[in-house]
């Protein structure tokens, strides 16, 4: 099974500040997310950087999971200059490199919505739509159908995420493990040597 929530993200000029929500926004986030088998991080044209509250959810809420985390940026038919694709396109690159630590930046998915709604009522995209395909835009249409592919693929991930969280669990026991070890050896020896001070004031 997997979770889904959509919210749009603080547009507060001060990137450092936090939209109250009046709730834990990044911890619902985290709960989500965790239960969640494939995650979708949408960035609009005209919002390609991370404000505070996304490099808050980036740095602790989603952390550690990458390997379920597809970064969407939408909408990428809005642009009408490659210069402005490129400007966003190389912002959002930047700001994310802040955030997730890692060498290489994950994919990044370049995308536009369908307009499902046709001027003469019937279903299917829109002759814009077609047009601005046949005109340059396919492969924004074929990267949207990987997003799906990639969605209808959660209850396979759902696998390897139970075997993730295992491999995490094991590793956090025998660290614990490890800590409870050493801490009974410790307290071992100085029970013997207490009891040698005494033996030996005897």
């Amino acid at each position: 099974s997997y979770g889904g929530m959509s919210s749009s993200t603080s547009s507060s000029p001060d990137s450092k500040q936090l939209m109250d929500r009046g709730y834990d926004f990044p911890g619902v986030v985290q709960w989500f997310a965790e239960r969640a088998d494939v995650v979708l991080l949408f960035f609009d044209p005209d919002k390609p950087g991370t404000t505070g509250e996304t490099l808050s959810v980036l740095l602790h809420s989603l952390a550690g999971m990458d390997h379920k985390l597809l970064i969407v940026l939408n909408k990428a038919d809005q642009f009408k200059k490659i210069h402005d694709f490129a400007r966003a396109y190389g912002s959002l690159c930047w700001n994310l490199s802040k955030v997730i630590p890692r060498k290489d930046l994950p994919r990044i998915f370049t995308m536009c919505l369908p307009n499902v709604t046709s001027p003469d009522g019937g279903g299917g995209e829109s002759p814009t739509s077609t047009r601005s395909t046949s005109s340059g835009l396919a492969d924004l249409h074929q990267t949207r159908d990987d997003v799906v592919a990639e969605v209808m693929k959660a209850p396979k991930r759902r696998i390897d995420n139970t075997i993730t969280h295992l491999n995490d669990s094991v590793h956090l026991l025998l660290m614990h493990a490890r800590i409870v070890d050493d801490v009974r050896k410790r307290y071992s020896q100085r029970i013997w040597e207490h009891r040698i001070q005494e033996g030996g004031s005897l």
